[in-house]
């Protein structure tokens, strides 16, 4: 397996996504299982994509953690930075589809492995050699993950990688919700890329208003600002100013891994010689190819796939015109 190119560092936890869709919870009777968490979701985008990709979280040593690490070996991501926590449980998701809108989730397992993540279980050689760190911010809920998480995106600043933040705000795991601005602010300073929907990036920014958000992150350093707005598209903040690119138009099945879809595909991006709106519009068509399907990690899609839609989305606008 080659050296990855870029680690993801977040959750890594099983999905059980309800068959029946448009239902409420209480009248789904069967639950598919698949790979889950935006980390492991988007190492796996990222591999279908093209890129060497490794992991970094932790599963529990259980039935479900064993079959995590199998899914992750068969799509070719590194897991060797995936630890295997001798107490805490791996984390389950279970949800009730009800597309277009957001899905009914319910999580299990809190604390669970992943917040077991120390920074004894890092290879600082590896996360060095990397060009790009993906963080969720989810990570950042809970000792000794936070510290961890810190200390990864330090060390890939000072050894020349890119680091990215996907905000990934989940109230939930915080024993104290209130510590978030804190801890999201201390991994602000090591961030070069900050990826957020609206109320995540209010919470980061400390405004409604996207612009004012976006500028507040980059007075703290951050380069990029990344402004995911769901149907009406991504606005982007950079060195050279601000663009925005239009949604790709698609039948939504399950909007849960659209950001981990579009990280995926905007990392891939950066390894091509392509201008901001190039990298984008990759990114956003990764992300609806992955709201048109029933899970989130499983319904990541080849490069080819994101080419033919990107293709398709040209023609369109053409006749349009």
């Amino acid at each position: 397996m080659a050296s990855p190119v870029v680690y993801t560092l977040g959750r890594c936890i099983v999905d059980l996504y309800g068959e029946e869709t448009g239902v409420e919870f209480e009248q789904v009777h069967r639950f598919a299982k698949y790979v889950g968490g935006s980390a492991a979701n988007t190492a796996v985008g990222l591999a279908r994509l093209g890129l060497a990709t490794g992991l970094i979280s932790r599963v529990g040593e259980d039935r479900f953690g064993r079959y995590l690490l199998a899914a992750l070996a068969e799509e070719g991501v590194d897991a060797r930075m995936v630890g295997r926590d001798p107490v805490l449980p791996t984390g389950l998701a279970f949800a009730a589809l009800k597309p277009p809108e957001d899905s009914d989730v319910v999580f299990y397992g809190n604390p669970n492995a992943n917040q077991g993540v120390s920074i004894q279980d890092l290879d600082w050689s590896a996360i060095a050699s990397a060009k790009y760190l993906v963080v969720g911010g989810t990570a950042l809920a809970a000792s000794p993950a936070r510290e961890a998480v810190l200390m990864a995106m330090a060390h890939h600043r000072r050894t020349g990688g890119m680091n990215l933040l996907d905000v990934d705000w989940r109230p939930m795991f915080w024993s104290d919700p209130g510590t978030a601005d804190f801890y999201y602010h201390l991994a602000l300073q090591y961030t070069d890329v900050v990826l957020a929907n609206a109320p995540e990036l209010a919470l980061v920014g400390g405004s409604a208003d996207a612009r004012q958000s976006a500028m507040a992150l980059k007075a703290e350093g951050v380069r990029e600002v990344v402004a995911k707005q769901g149907a009406q598209g991504v606005r982007h903040f950079g060195p050279d100013g601000e663009c925005q690119i239009p949604a790709l138009q698609v039948s939504v099945v399950n909007t849960l891994g659209a950001g981990d879809g579009f990280a995926a595909g905007l990392v891939a991006a950066l390894e091509e010689p392509w201008t901001v709106p190039e990298r984008l519009r990759f990114a956003a068509a990764t992300a609806a190819l992955v709201v048109s399907r029933h899970s989130c990690s499983e319904a990541m899609p080849r490069r080819a796939e994101v080419e033919a839609l990107l293709a398709q989305g040209s023609m369109n606008e053409e006749d349009r015109r």
